[in-house]
């Protein structure tokens, strides 16, 4: 069984926040949702994603 845990609390998580430097580049990381919070609110401020976590489409 595959266990995934949060790269900076090490807390246990089943759907972690997923950062990465860029589309192909190594550095990644998967974060709990608390961690990731701070990410998540930029992103959404920044109108990059919606509310529901899905990149938003330019037309």
């Amino acid at each position: 069984m595959f266990v995934r845990k949060c790269d900076l609390c090490e807390k246990e998580v089943k759907d972690p926040v997923v950062a990465s430097a860029g589309f192909l580049s190594g550095a990644k990381l998967e974060l709990c949702d608390d961690c990731g919070e701070p990410i998540l609110k930029f992103l959404r401020k920044n109108k990059i994603i919606d509310k529901n976590n899905k990149e938003i489409k330019k037309a």
